[in-house]
């Protein structure tokens, strides 16, 4: 059996990890999206749910018995556990997890390698007002309370540049891709 390849898929918001996680799809490469895996750990009655109720009290409900999103950061050990039970049982010889806050959760240590998708900072914030519908102002600030591009780029084996068109993109994804394979 081949040992599965982890590799951790990140960037600051905006900057283009759900055009990669699209072309990998298409070419059949395994994906898991950390956001994806809280959503179902967090469904009322889910393993999730049931945990944190356990650790923290029903304060942590909201009025309607949701978990009140803003005191969640509880969850990233179960959403680490749950990637970890994943890629263990996966028999895919390359699995991406998509994984937004990779560095400032600390998880960096877990994967084979991680790429970092980046973009000029200006397109970034196009796509956030354009796509998103996120004023400038607002964006500016989420970003502050993000590590910084240049500091994901540091800790990267692999950058994505994404700056370009798609076509551009899945060439430089293809090629890292092909690398892996012939490893």
């Amino acid at each position: 059996m081949t040992q599965t390849k982890k590799i951790a898929l990140t960037g600051m918001m905006g900057a283009g990890k759900s055009s990669v996680i699209a072309l990998l799809k298409q070419v059949g490469v395994a994906v898991l999206d950390c956001d994806e895996i809280n959503r179902e750990l967090i469904r009322k009655g889910a393993r999730g749910y049931e945990r944190i109720i356990e650790s923290f009290g029903i304060d942590i409900l909201d009025a309607q018995g949701n978990l009140d999103t803003k005191k969640m950061s509880a969850l990233h050990p179960m959403i680490q556990e749950e990637i970890i039970r994943r890629c263990e049982a996966s028999e895919e010889r390359i699995v991406v997890i998509e994984v937004p806050l990779l560095f400032e959760v600390h998880w960096e240590s877990y994967f084979d390698e991680i790429w970092v998708v980046v973009c000029e900072r200006e397109t970034l914030l196009h796509r956030l007002e354009t796509y998103r519908h996120i004023p400038k102002a607002e964006a500016l600030r989420r970003l502050k309370h993000q590590i910084s591009e240049e500091e994901k780029c540091k800790g990267a084996d692999v950058i994505l540049h994404n700056d370009g068109d798609k076509e551009a993109l899945r060439k430089q994804m293809i090629k890292e891709l092909e690398r892996l394979w012939e490893e």
